[in-house]
């Protein structure tokens, strides 16, 4: 018959279970971390690039002087 007062050891399987545990959690720490830094490096690219495009029209932006004479050749 069974002791009934004996207690199991589980010990390895709730070792082993932490250190599994503890493993995916650093590895998904390391990738939210690496992911974030990743997407912070992207946004200062961008920002630094924010206004890139109005220096490209700042010499269009010329305003075009007209006499009346010169409407007749403009619109047609």
């Amino acid at each position: 018959m069974r002791n009934p007062f004996k207690q199991e050891e589980n010990h390895g399987i709730l070792i082993s279970g932490l250190l599994i545990g503890a493993m995916f959690a650093g590895a998904i720490t390391y990738l939210y971390i690496r992911k974030k830094s990743d997407l912070k490096e992207a946004a200062e690219e961008l920002k630094s690039h924010a206004k890139d495009y109005l220096k490209k029209k700042e010499g269009k932006l010329k305003k075009h002087k007209s006499d009346i004479q010169d409407l007749g050749g403009i619109v047609g």
